[in-house]
């Protein structure tokens, strides 16, 4: 979901970010009910899952920038710009004649990171019109966890206890 985050008042900064999470939850979840998800491709997925705040595009020493926020369950506001978004951002572009195979995009978000979207090519998903972006950026390492399993452990894949872990049957 992309909502023109002017137009609800924001400006996306730092201290929006707690009504940002807020609104973005309640508006994933209406969106989810009124206008209802479903991917051409895969079934299982059938809720909107994710709402970018955005912000006009604005020309940047030649760069298309788009500053955006986004929201994410169960509140949180994505400290990236989100490759998902920006390949949303760029599919909704291009369906509008905005974009075309070659152009670029800077996702600029609430906390200025930065991720730079291309549109690579035209292709189709299920019959529909599509985009090929491809999406660049900078990540660094927040943790490392290490997981070993006892070769002598009878139950390998763990176990569940119907009356202990919601939702076993």
């Amino acid at each position: 979901m992309i909502v023109d985050a002017a137009a609800l008042g924001f400006r996306i900064e730092p201290g929006e970010a707690s009504t940002l999470a807020e609104y973005g939850v309640r508006i994933t979840a209406a969106a989810s009910e009124q206008l209802g998800f479903e991917h051409p491709e895969l079934p299982d997925l059938t809720r909107i899952s994710f709402c970018q705040f955005a912000m006009p595009i604005v020309e940047e020493g030649g760069r298309k920038v788009g500053l955006n926020a986004v929201a994410i369950r169960p509140g949180k506001i994505d400290r990236s710009p989100t490759g998902t978004g920006l390949s949303a951002r760029l599919a909704v572009l291009h369906a509008r004649g905005e974009a075309g195979v070659g152009d670029t995009l800077v996702a600029r978000s609430i906390i200025g990171s930065e991720f730079l979207g291309r549109i690579e090519s035209e292709t189709t998903v299920a019959g529909r019109k599509a985009i090929r972006p491809t999406v660049s950026g900078r990540a660094w390492r927040t943790g490392r966890r290490e997981f070993s399993l006892d070769p002598d452990d009878p139950w390998p894949g763990g176990y569940r206890l119907a009356d202990t872990w919601p939702g076993a049957r």
